[in-house]
């Protein structure tokens, strides 16, 4: 992604973090709201800041992190979230921390574009149980929500070299499965324009995320998943 691209995502994540703030209740919003903005305003180019935060919250531990010449703490307690930084701080219910950060890591991330090669990990994805190596996947599609969900996939492909050898056959997918990419599909001003409207339809306006960040989506696909295996196997 180029700089102005950047600036342009950058705005559209501070755009939905006002968003989250007026959603607050007033007391909540009167004595953290400005210290949220502040925080995310500071950290918006650092984006390794808000996916290390996801992280200790997956994970249940607390953070210590420096960045831009700058101390702050995550930490946790029954249900509160707390960040802390400089002489500043905020506390907030997991739903309301978790749809910050996913939010701000949906939105600032690159979006490969079609085209693109990618080897997904194969504990999660290995079509073949007699085959070692990762397969390959060609990017056909961006931003499929499935119906029934309230998220989407950020990405939908074919088995290189195959192709879709019958209907149905394509694969959807999150970022976090993508372990190489081994070609880079075409880019322009209209792929980079068509991604910030689908970032700005599906996150901003229809408050949806990729499906990587709802655990009520994952176990509904878990369990779809599970049943068709086991009607193949019947």
């Amino acid at each position: 992604m180029d700089k102005e691209f950047d600036k342009q995502l950058h705005s559209l994540a501070l755009q939905k973090v006002d968003q989250i703030i007026q959603s607050l209740t007033k007391e909540i919003r009167l004595k953290y709201g400005h210290a949220i903005q502040e925080f995310f305003s500071l950290f918006m180019e650092d984006k390794t800041v808000f996916q290390e935060l996801y992280h200790a919250y997956k994970k249940c531990t607390s953070l210590d992190l420096h960045r831009k010449h700058i101390n702050f703490s995550y930490t946790y307690e029954d249900s509160s979230h707390t960040v802390s930084f400089l002489d500043k701080c905020f506390s907030l219910d997991e739903t309301t921390f978790v749809q910050l950060l996913s939010n701000t890591i949906d939105i600032t991330r690159e979006v490969l574009p079609l085209g693109s090669i990618v080897e997904l990990d194969p504990v999660y994805f290995k079509p073949d149980k007699e085959k070692t190596s990762p397969s390959k996947i060609v990017i056909t599609g961006r931003f499929i929500a499935p119906q029934g969900y309230h998220s989407y996939f950020p990405y939908g492909g074919v088995v290189y070299p195959v192709g879709e050898v019958k209907i149905g056959s394509q694969i959807y997918f999150t970022t976090p499965l993508i372990k190489k990419v081994v070609h880079h599909g075409y880019t322009d001003e209209m792929e980079d324009a068509f991604v910030f409207l689908m970032k700005q339809e599906f996150i901003v306006e229809k408050d949806m995320n990729s499906i990587e960040f709802s655990n009520q989506d994952m176990k509904k696909l878990q369990q779809e998943m599970k049943q068709k295996k086991k009607a193949g196997e019947s």
